[in-house]
């Protein structure tokens, strides 16, 4: 369960929010990833696939102890961000493909935030290696994602390997989230094509008048489940009726109030194995290279700029925690801070 939109300010500028929902800790933590890193890619029987090196510095949320992003955003201002598709993403066939052109699903976020500049290289990027169904032993098989991509020219696109194929689509909304595949949430929107953000004026009915009970009737109907269709409605919904404002920071802060209708509390979505919850969000200001995560335990926004840190080659690759305890501050300590 994962949840991904996009806000445009006044002045053009992107802000990409996601939310990233899992049932367990995946030892989530933020990776600083300068120019000149080196990585391997994974290929059948434990050998090396294709091999790149950092072209832009990045950073992002990595998972299970590896260098491998599943959200982030480099230096050019491209953002990538990997969610779940269970249930369809089939990949590339790895018979007869040399291993220097293979690549395992939880490794393209790391390609294309170390190798392009836009959508349109990333896509490039994707193309040029087949991504193989690799067993994943902490999920019991395959890691079933789909790529999402944005830019700082707000260009946006979808990859996903479905049937063994992989499909590109232009993401003109800026919206994803899970199954099924992003072309069919973009059919069911037109279920929802009555709504607005704007009330529904007063009814004339045999001279009586009907009126809405309070606020929100331009939105009656709107779903508010936690299925993935539910949520890419309801998402498309926010994202388009979000007034737009002044500045990056603006931007972010009202992305973040965006993110807040797709925080989900444990226990709130509950399964035979457990259940997930929003185990943390992340807001991105592509022009300005900014990068600002917070946590289920900790949900105080903190924020990376790239600008300030040192990406050049040569450069330490940096792995830090995730901020995981949360400060109730008393009111005199906020005082203090003003």
């Amino acid at each position: 369960m994962c949840t991904t939109f996009r806000l445009t300010t006044n002045d053009g500028a992107p802000i990409v929010g996601r939310t990233m929902e899992f049932g367990a800790d995946l030892d989530w933590r933020l990776a600083i990833v300068p120019q000149g890193t080196r990585f391997a890619g994974t290929a059948p029987d434990g050998a090396s696939g294709r091999r790149w090196t950092a072209r832009h510095g990045f950073t992002g949320v990595t998972a299970l102890g590896r260098m491998s992003a599943t959200d982030g955003v480099n230096d050019a201002g491209l953002y990538a961000g990997l969610l779940y598709l269970p249930g369809f993403a089939q990949y590339e066939a790895a018979d007869g493909v040399a291993a220097e052109d293979l690549i395992s699903p939880d490794e393209v976020a790391s390609l294309v935030l170390a190798s392009a500049s836009s959508v349109e290289e990333a896509v490039d990027a994707v193309s040029s290696v087949v991504v193989w169904n690799r067993i994943e032993e902490v999920l019991g098989g395959i890691l079933p994602i789909h790529l999402v991509l944005h830019d700082r020219s707000g260009a946006a696109a979808v990859v996903e390997w479905v049937d063994g194929e992989r499909h590109v689509h232009e993401n003109r909304l800026g919206v994803c989230t899970n199954a099924p595949p992003f072309d069919w949430h973009l059919i069911n929107l037109r279920n929802f094509v009555n709504l607005s953000a704007t009330n529904v004026a007063p009814l004339e009915l045999d001279g009586a008048q009907i009126a809405g009970l309070g606020q929100g009737t331009g939105l009656l109907g709107l779903p508010g489940d936690w299925t993935p269709p539910s949520r890419f409605v309801r998402a498309t919904a926010m994202a388009q009726a979000t007034l737009k404002v002044d500045g990056p920071d603006a931007g972010m802060l009202a992305a973040f109030h965006v993110v807040n209708a797709f925080d989900i509390p444990k226990g709130v979505v509950r399964g035979p194995d457990g259940g997930d919850y929003t185990a943390w969000s992340s807001v991105v200001d592509l022009a300005g290279g900014r990068y600002a995560v917070r946590t289920y335990e900790d949900p105080t926004p903190r924020l990376v700029t790239l600008g300030e840190l040192d990406l050049s080659t040569g450069a330490e690759v940096q792995s830090l925690p995730l901020p995981s305890q949360s400060a109730f501050l008393p009111w005199s300590a906020v005082e203090s801070r003003t």
